[in-house]
């Protein structure tokens, strides 16, 4: 431990949610005088991309009851809400607030002033400081590391926390720049927005089924669009509506934890058509699936994670990330328009037509032959890029090179001790100054980029660090 009057320093690189809910874990556990450093260029923490919309139909996936900051006080979110949403001028459908599903925006909020508040009564115990920089690399020395800021300043360290949150996963396809000039490709929905020219279209291609994809399609119908859209994706699948179900009780009580992705995809087979023959809704069973992962996903062998990531990955993301019903309401009004068309292909190319327009080169699924498709505009909703050998980033370049990460063998991320957090590196060692939590850990906790998981990483973290007793942090959080 380093001699300086505080005796544990921490950086946290990233200041949406994950970098957020850590920072609050960690000033709430801390037992030691702490100097906490949050990097992050954004003005506010917490926010990161999903929660910098301002759209106010760019709702949160779920229910505010579980979304809460504090899981031993699970009305935490309820209550704010019921308190300050309508400052904003939202208010919950029929008053509903535990059954409501906010804004995006407005969650962005309530993480921002939860963690002002931890600030606050860390005060004489912790020294916070959110540094509006960029990291951009890491240096090890005898005093610990050193966080280097695009700037060339230089953040000492006892403990670095990667919460890098999401970058933009690369487009299937790469668009000639005429396709760009001409306002016919929108690659990057958060970073470019979509061209107001766009929303006059007759026909957009969205890249993509997802809870992405359907954020760029209520940005166009609330732009205007009136016009047909192809959605496509490998497989043809597309996001579900959440429904307000109870999870399955005692599905798999009886039923040995599977160690292969076929005896997984058998279970899960098996527990739906057991569903269907009673006449309900297969969603119960998502929780009941969720609540048995990091057994069955840390019981994997490397062999049958690939064959998961491969086969069935898809089939668990569409049924587990569903959409709220406010926002997936968009989408089932232009199916009943007849305006959507679905379509399980891989995208080969992209060309400017000579009339105007995108020729699409793509291979649907099941044919050898490729085809084309004619499109107005195409817009990249393919979602976020987990594979840190494909990220274009100089702080997540310069951790490879450096051998102080190294990727997980899934290609979700990087690989870290699942008790610790701590980053294992090219040595294949557990870094002592290293640690992880959220969208970098997603290989080795596959949930690892839900809202629950990585909440749960940070109190798991800020036990590690300071062997945080529950009892004293719900006190401190009750006093705040």
């Amino acid at each position: 431990m380093s001699s300086h009057p505080y005796s544990q320093r921490v950086v946290i690189i990233g200041g949406g949610f994950a970098g957020a809910a850590t920072a609050i874990k960690l000033i709430d556990a801390a037992a030691v005088p702490l100097r906490l450093t949050i990097v992050d260029p954004a003005a506010d923490i917490g926010r990161g991309i999903a929660y910098s919309t301002p759209d106010p139909d760019h709702v949160v996936n779920g229910v505010a009851q579980l979304f809460g900051l504090f899981p031993e006080d699970p009305d935490h979110l309820v209550r704010w809400l019921a308190e300050r949403a309508a400052r904003g001028g939202w208010q919950a459908p029929d008053g509903n607030f535990p059954k409501s599903s906010p804004p995006r925006w407005l969650y962005g909020d309530y993480v921002n002033d939860t963690f002002r508040q931890a600030v606050a009564r860390g005060e004489g115990r912790v020294a916070f400081e959110h540094v509006r920089e960029r990291a951009v690399d890491l240096d090890a020395g005898a005093d610990g590391v050193s966080v280097r800021l695009a700037s060339g300043r230089q953040l000492p360290a006892d403990r670095v926390i990667l919460a890098t949150g999401l970058y933009p996963r690369r487009s299937p396809v790469t668009a000639p720049e005429g396709v760009r000039a001409e306002q016919y490709y929108v690659d990057d929905l958060w970073k470019d927005g979509i061209d107001p020219s766009i929303f006059r279209k007759r026909h957009v291609l969205l890249l993509g089924s997802s809870l992405t994809m359907l954020d760029s399609l209520i940005t166009l119908e609330k732009g205007g669009f009136r016009g047909h859209y192809t959605i496509v994706s490998r497989r043809g699948l597309i996001v579900q509506p959440r429904r307000d179900v109870t999870p399955l009780e005692n599905g798999l009580a009886d039923v040995a934890v599977p160690a292969t992705a076929l005896g997984a995809l058998r279970i899960a087979q098996r527990l739906r058509r057991a569903i269907a023959a009673q006449g309900d809704d297969w969603q119960r069973l998502a929780p009941t699936l969720r609540a048995h992962l990091p057994v069955f996903w840390t019981g994997l062998s490397t062999r049958e994670r690939l064959r998961f990531v491969r086969h069935l990955r898809s089939y668990w993301d569409i049924s587990l990330h569903r959409a709220a019903a406010a926002s997936h309401a968009f989408l089932a009004r232009v199916e009943a328009q007849g305006r959507v068309t679905r379509l399980g292909a891989r995208v080969l190319g992209l060309e400017i037509r000579p009339g105007g327009g995108v020729a699409v080169s793509l291979r649907r699924r099941g044919e050898r032959e490729p085809a084309t498709l004619h499109a107005d505009a195409v817009i990249n909703s393919a979602g976020h890029e987990f594979d840190w050998t494909r990220i274009d980033d100089p702080l997540v370049a310069s951790l490879l090179a450096k051998g102080f990460v190294r990727p997980h063998a899934t290609r979700y991320g990087i690989d870290a001790d699942p008790e610790t957090l701590s980053a294992i590196g090219r040595d294949g060692v557990p870094s002592s100054v290293l640690s992880a939590v959220g969208h970098p850990l997603r290989g080795v906790s596959w949930e690892s980029s839900a809202i629950r998981e990585q909440l749960e990483e940070a109190i798991q973290l800020s036990r590690v660090l300071f062997a945080a007793r529950p009892e004293e942090t719900q006190r401190r959080a009750a006093a705040g």
